[in-house]
């Protein structure tokens, strides 16, 4: 393998216009244990959990650079494949200074996990979708007529348990919630920021606006404000 630049695709998500252009990987750290002597010095030490060194955190940053892509179809959650990769969340970023980006973080060769009843463990997110193009765009929302967006964001993740065995070694993982928030940065040109948040397709997801467009007024500059939202992540049913 070359030993220059991002190479590994974890989460095999890169395509020709989704472009791999960060990528790590390093082992999930080990807990440790001590026996204490009679003047509180330690007399022994173990270390526990991943003993094997085999389960590992992962990351990748992909750039669009043209076409579109809907997050809708990034799922997160544990994924059937080989090794077990686990998607715990995704970052999606759009400005007016760069192409889109998307990081997606979790981990790989990790122990069983099972689903509930009737249920897989995977979870779907709200349909948006991002167009390969050096531009601000708005995620689940309008922007108000004087003013203009000059960034957006979107990050979700679900919850991982781990149950360990009496060594304190895992034997098994869980995958429960998802929920995710959203962001729009505006300036100021003829009118405060504002938005309306839209949920046309997206009803059963929650979409809320948690808090309205604020409005900074900095020394010699248009005033700017960031407005906040928040939604659920749906997990997906056996079909």
């Amino acid at each position: 393998m070359s030993n220059f630049g991002a190479l590994t695709d974890h989460f095999s998500l890169a395509s020709s216009d989704l472009i791999l252009i960060e990528s790590s990987e390093s082992k999930i750290e080990q807990s440790r244990a001590d026996a204490q002597d009679e003047n509180g010095d330690i007399a022994a030490s173990t270390f526990y959990g991943n003993t094997t060194q085999d389960m590992r955190e992962i990351s990748c940053t992909y750039a669009l650079k043209s076409g579109s892509v809907n997050i809708n179809t990034i799922k997160l959650g544990a994924l059937a494949a080989s090794p077990t990769v686990l998607r715990e969340s995704i970052e999606v970023s759009t400005s007016n200074s760069e192409f889109p980006q998307i990081t997606v973080s979790g981990r790989k060769n990790i122990v069983s996990v099972t689903a509930p009843s009737g249920k897989l463990n995977t979870f779907t997110l709200p349909s948006f979708s991002v167009t390969g193009a050096m531009r601000a765009q708005p995620i689940f929302c309008t922007v108000g007529a004087g003013s203009r967006l000059t960034a957006s964001s979107l990050s979700a993740s679900v919850d991982v348990a781990q149950q360990d065995n009496g060594l304190g070694e895992p034997i098994a993982h869980g995958i429960s919630g998802g929920q995710g928030t959203f962001t729009g940065d505006f300036v100021r040109v003829t009118a405060a920021p504002s938005w309306t948040i839209v949920t046309a397709g997206n009803t059963s997801f929650g979409i809320t606006e948690t808090q309205a467009p604020t409005v900074e007024q900095g020394q010699a500059a248009y005033h700017t404000g960031t407005g906040t939202g928040a939604f659920t992540i749906i997990r997906d049913s056996v079909t």
